[in-house]
């Protein structure tokens, strides 16, 4: 779609000067020591790559680890394999090759950047499909999707670009609910965004810990 980059550069052009482009330095994850470590992958686009924040203990992964060893009792890793603009496609592309076996749970959290690309129905359908067909096939105990980490909100955008990409997004997600039902893969719902804050982040990794955890309790190395 012809607009879908002329978004996409007023949204980078627009905050640019924000701490939004912020992104962790270091390692790519969060460790909690203890016995048994819950592994959890997290794939995804800028949210996921801990987008806004500068340590990834603020970020997404942070939360989810401290949560998930909260409430298990046991150690926790979380590793993030996430570009800030990544895509759908390019994700599909970048986890060619990679060991996806040995993780306890991953998370696909995905379609900020294609929102604000405007990615067609029919091209997101395609490499969501495929995404989450590598990944349950890829030996995890459970694989979950989120819906679009939505910047719609932000105020950054004029109203007519927040009213089109807050529009894009719920599209895309009734697209990926379509193939997480088909699939038997749960999707988790994470609220719409004005700023990637940690505040959010921790909103988020609380939303996502609450459906993992009780599939860590019945997975074969649970507790």
């Amino acid at each position: 779609m012809v607009l879908g980059p002329l978004f996409w550069g007023l949204f980078r052009a627009t905050t640019q000067h924000e701490r939004t482009w912020l992104y962790p330095a270091g390692p790519a994850g969060v460790s909690i020591p203890g016995i048994q470590p819950v592994r959890i992958l997290i794939v995804g686009d800028g949210p996921a790559a801990g987008c806004g924040v500068l340590i990834h203990e603020l970020g997404i992964a942070g939360t989810l680890a401290r949560q998930v060893a909260e409430h298990t009792g046991r150690g926790a890793v979380v590793t993030v394999i996430a570009q800030p603009d990544a895509s759908a496609r390019s994700t599909l592309k970048r986890l060619d090759g990679v060991d996806l076996v040995g993780y306890d749970s991953v998370v696909l959290m995905l379609a900020t950047t294609d929102v604000f690309c405007l990615t067609g129905r029919r091209s997101w359908r395609h490499s969501m499909t495929e995404l989450v067909g590598l990944l349950t096939s890829s030996g995890a105990a459970s694989v979950f999707v989120t819906s679009a980490a939505s910047m719609h909100l932000t105020r950054s955008l004029v109203p007519l670009a927040r009213r089109l990409t807050g529009d894009h997004a719920r599209l895309l997600d009734t697209e990926t609910q379509q193939i997480c039902d088909l699939t038997g893969t749960q999707m988790i719902a994470l609220d719409a965004a004005n700023d990637l804050t940690p505040r959010t982040y921790a909103k988020w990794g609380r939303r996502i810990g609450a459906h993992i955890i009780p599939f860590l309790r019945s997975s074969p190395s649970g507790w």
